[in-house]
């Protein structure tokens, strides 16, 4: 399993509010078809937000970081993004804990 998480400011003139819509038409139309994704959380963070991605493999994230530029339904959600903060990094799970599991 794979943990990917991206932190990025906003692109000047976009709002929280703006964001937040952005990010449910993000995960309606774009991870929504992304093999692999186990889930995304979307953090606010004191400087920016941020999204965690728990992927199946890293087949998965590699995959879609190669195609993301080219899909609209991503791009459409990038564009809120200041790409010059945009910090992506990948980390494989060793272990896992959940209580009452």
């Amino acid at each position: 399993m794979i943990i990917e998480i991206t932190t990025y400011k906003l692109s000047d003139g976009v709002t929280h509010d703006e964001i937040l819509g952005a990010s449910k038409e993000f995960d309606k139309n774009y991870c929504s078809r992304c093999k692999g994704l186990i889930n995304r959380e979307f953090l606010k963070t004191e400087d920016g937000y941020m999204d965690i991605f728990k992927w199946e493999s890293k087949a998965d994230v590699e995959h879609v970081q190669a195609s993301f530029m080219q899909d609209a339904d991503a791009l459409a959600f990038a564009k809120h993004l200041n790409p010059e903060t945009l910090t992506m990094n990948n980390y494989q799970v060793l272990d896992s804990y959940e209580p009452n599991a």
